[in-house]
């Protein structure tokens, strides 16, 4: 398949479907969100909150799987992870309050980084003339795991009570997790003696080759702190007081703390590599990474704040049903079978800048229309620009992601985990601007931020001689 060798679609098939099943369980609320206001008697605040921390603790979590998954390997991480998700949904499942529900949408979220693990896999498996594509198949059949639950489960709960419905729907979930889990175990391999090559160890900073570049990632790493902050200002009062106010300070306290741990490390780690003789080989510009995680915050992160609200959107803007509310609103991610793989495609044909910037170009103007629907349009005219809006960012991640494993590769794990962070990061900010705001406002405040995208896209470096000189190895 692909002109793929037959070990290559192996790993593929089974690196995709776990990321399948793994975004089947952290979506797995996205179509019940009006469903637990009617039969748990959640407010909208709750559900605003539960949608926050469903991607809040991904963002620390990328990077530390980026980080592990370079140690361990690809296989045992993933793994651990899907029987990890698996364990969650139980928990989630068998909730009764919304204290419940939100340990366990905060612990769901760290099943979003599941998707550093397999780019680590697939960077390992395929040549970089290949690796648009394979990635791209890879986080395009993945990702649709997100449509998958929306589409799904919805229909699955329909066949029991509504108040138990919700509860099998998740169950089966997890189930499915748990198997691929195992499955994945005995079935993946890695590529011999890649373990060694690119043990990175457990810094909590990435390897960079200049004193600019460290400045650069002591900066780049204030929105991922400032994104966890974020959550803890959003428990402590606004608008549900769920931490008391020394609980907020304490908090608060050690994220900074952490911040300027992480931060000496960076600096201490880097002052003596640079100071040393740094190879030609090993030499890039941060950047780089820098650039694809602005995207990927874009891409990815609104992608994934549209998706947890579109269903209960269309719900109460058409006066639709939970089934169909969630079917229709599927078709922001379902696209992401083709328009994914599409973008790693194109990315693998074509210079990659130039293929960022008309993806980048086409999500802004797909946000500017989507934020025009009202009660008076055609379904079919929403479906249209739905579809349309979200092949440009979900080609978009597929470009992106045919490039981090260019930069560098033996930091691949790391490089990724830190544009999968922002991605989430992304996510964070729309949700939270969600939560003072209406969805059309926050299509447009997403159009703004694709301009800026654009903007920041002229610097970026074009890939076209490490791609060769990759080639070459």
């Amino acid at each position: 398949m692909f002109k793929f060798k037959t070990r290559q679609n192996h790993i593929l098939h089974l690196s995709w479907l776990a990321f399948f099943f793994s975004f089947v369980a952290w979506f797995n609320m996205a179509p019940f969100n009006t469903t637990l206001i009617r039969t748990v008697g959640l407010s909208q605040e709750q559900i605003n909150i539960l949608m926050l921390c469903n991607v809040s603790l991904t963002i620390p979590a990328r990077i530390l799987i980026g980080i592990l998954v370079d140690h361990f390997g690809p296989r045992k991480i993933f793994s651990c992870l899907l029987i990890f998700s698996a364990g969650v949904c139980f928990y989630f499942a068998s909730g009764e309050s919304f204290e419940d529900f939100l340990i366990a949408r905060l612990l769901m979220g760290i099943v979003g980084a599941g998707f550093v693990v397999g780019i680590k896999m697939i960077s390992e498996w395929f040549p970089p003339e290949k690796m648009g594509l394979a990635q791209g198949i890879y986080a395009g059949w993945g990702n649709f795991g997100a449509a998958a639950a929306v589409f799904s489960l919805p229909i699955i709960a329909s066949f029991f009570p509504e108040e138990i419905g919700w509860r099998y729907a998740v169950v089966l979930s997890g189930i499915l997790c748990a198997i691929w889990g195992v499955i994945y175990f005995i079935f993946a391999q890695e590529v011999l003696g890649k373990s060694i090559n690119f043990k990175t160890g457990f810094e909590h900073n990435i390897e960079v080759t200049s004193k600019k570049d460290i400045c650069l990632q002591v900066l780049f790493l204030i929105p991922i702190y400032g994104a966890m902050a974020t959550l803890v200002w959003k428990l402590s009062g606004h608008p549900l007081q769920l931490l008391s106010s020394n609980t907020f300070k304490i908090l608060i306290t050690g994220i900074l703390f952490l911040y300027i741990f992480n931060m000496t490390q960076t600096v201490r780690s880097n002052l003596q590599k640079i100071d040393g003789q740094v190879s030609s080989e090993k030499k890039y510009e941060f950047k780089q990474i820098i650039i694809l995680s602005m995207i990927y915050a874009l891409a990815f992160g609104s992608q994934l704040a549209v998706i947890s609200m579109f269903p209960q959107f269309l719900e109460s803007t058409f006066k639709l049903s939970v089934a169909t509310a969630g079917m229709l609103g599927s078709s922001f991610a379902f696209m992401n079978l083709i328009s994914r793989p599409a973008g790693g495609w194109v990315s693998d044909l074509i210079e990659k800048k130039r293929t960022l910037i008309f993806f980048t170009s086409g999500s802004m103007i797909g946000y500017i229309i989507m934020s025009q629907i009202n009660s008076s349009w055609p379904l079919w005219s929403l479906l249209l620009i739905a579809f349309g809006c979200s092949m440009f960012l979900q080609a978009g991640t597929g470009a992106c992601f045919a490039a981090v494993p260019l930069i560098r590769k033996d930091l691949t794990g790391k490089l990724a985990g830190l544009a999968g962070a922002y991605g989430n990061v992304g996510a964070v900010i729309f949700l939270t601007i969600l939560s003072f705001t209406s969805p059309k406002k926050i299509f447009i405040i997403a159009a703004l931020y694709a301009a800026i995208v654009l903007i920041a896209l002229i610097f970026l470096n074009p890939f076209n001689n490490l791609h060769k000189s990759f080639k070459k190895n």
